[in-house]
C-alpha cells in the first residue's frame, strides 16, 4: 500500500497483494509482454503499468518500452501522490493501527490462535510480543516487512518511487488516485475477526514467501497476466471481505479519474497494483465496460 511503504505480507497471499498494493522490476532485456497497457483518448494516450512498491535494486534496469512510457507521459499517478506523503501520514497509520484500550493483539486473537501466532513468529525468528497494541492487519504487514528486508527487498528501490523521483528531478505533474486516509482507512474499516485470520494465514505460508515473491518477480517480467489472475482467484478470492475492500471497490472509485484523463489532451503514467489491472472486477475490464479497450505492450 502506497502510504504504507514497506509494509508487506506472507506467502502465497503476502506476493499476490505485493501485486494489488503497489513495481516488480522488469528483466533486463526486453520481453514480449510486460504488465504495461496503452489506452488512447482522442487527442492523447495513457499508459497503465501495474506494479508491486517493493524490489531489489537488481531488478533494474527497467525494458525501454516502460521507460518509453514514462518519457511520453506529461504526468505520473500513483495509487496515492507520495510527493505529498509526510510523517503526518505515519502518524495516521500508526494511530490507525492502535487498538482500542483495554485491547491487546492477544485478547483479539483469542489463546489458541495467539499461542498458534506465536509459534508461527517464532519459527521465522520473530517475536509478536512487540505488536501487542497494534491490530493484526497492522502486526501482519510489519513482520513481513522485517522478512521482505531479509530477501533484499527495499521500498525505495520500487516501481512507485523511482519513477515519483524521476518525475521530481524533471519537473513533471505528480497526481493521485486516492489519498492516504482511503487507503489507511481500507485496512481499518476490516472486522479484526478478518483481520485476525488474516495475521494467521499470513504467519502459516511465512516459509513460501521467498519462493512466492520471486515468481511474481517472474511473471511480472513475462507480463504473464494470467498467473495473476489464477492467484487473485485461488487466494485472495477466497475472502470475499478483503476482495472487495482492497481491490473492487478501490478500482471502481477509479474509473472516472481515469477516464476523466483520457479527455485531458496530455499523456500519462498511471502506476497501480498489477492485481488491479487483471480478472473480471480490473481495472482494465471496467473501462473495456465503458469503451475504452487498452492494449497490452
Amino acid at each position: 500500500m502506497q502510504g504504507m511503504t514497506g509494509l508487506y505480507r506472507h506467502g502465497r497471499i503476502a506476493a499476490l497483494l505485493l501485486a494489488l498494493l503497489g513495481g516488480i522490476g522488469a528483466a533486463h532485456a526486453d520481453t514480449p509482454l510486460h504488465a504495461l497497457w496503452e489506452l488512447h483518448g482522442r487527442h492523447n494516450t495513457v499508459y497503465l503499468l501495474g506494479s508491486v512498491h517493493i524490489l531489489r535494486p537488481t531488478d533494474y534496469p527497467l525494458p525501454e518500452v516502460i521507460q518509453d512510457a514514462y518519457r511520453a507521459a506529461q504526468t505520473v499517478t500513483l495509487e496515492i501522490n507520495l510527493a505529498d506523503a509526510g510523517s503526518d501520514v505515519q502518524s495516521e497509520m500508526l494511530a490507525s493501527a492502535m487498538l482500542p484500550e483495554g485491547r491487546t493483539l492477544a485478547s483479539v486473537l483469542g489463546a489458541e490462535r495467539y499461542s498458534r501466532a506465536q509459534s508461527l513468529a517464532g519459527s521465522i525468528g520473530l517475536d509478536l510480543a512487540p505488536f501487542d497494541a497494534f491490530a493484526p492487519w497492522f502486526a501482519a504487514e510489519a513482520i513481513a516487512q522485517l522478512q521482505l528486508a531479509q530477501l533484499g527487498f527495499e521500498p525505495q528501490s520500487g516501481i512507485d518511487l523511482y519513477f515519483l523521483g524521476r518525475a521530481r528531478g524533471d519537473g513533471k505533474r505528480i497526481d493521485g488516485l486516492e489519498t492516504a486516509h482511503d487507503q489507511i482507512a481500507a485496512f481499518q474499516s476490516l472486522p479484526l475477526e478478518a483481520q485476525s485470520n488474516y495475521l494467521l494465514t499470513s504467519l502459516e505460508e511465512a516459509h513460501e514467501l521467498p519462493r512466492e515473491v520471486d515468481q511474481m518477480v517472474h511473471a511480472w517480467q513475462r507480463g504473464d497476466t494470467a498467473w495473476f489472475e489464477h492467484e487473485m482467484t485461488s487466494e485472495l478470492g477466497k475472502d470475499p471481505i478483503l476482495y472487495q475492500s482492497l481491490l473492487v471497490a478501490r478500482n471502481r472509485k477509479w474509473i472516472a479519474r481515469i477516464e476523466s484523463l483520457l479527455e485531458d489532451g496530455q499523456n500519462h503514467l498511471i502506476i497501480v497494483g498489477t492485481a488491479h489491472l487483471v480478472g473480471k472486477d480490473s481495472v482494465l475490464a471496467l473501462l473495456k465496460k465503458d469503451g475504452f479497450s487498452a492494449v497490452q505492450r
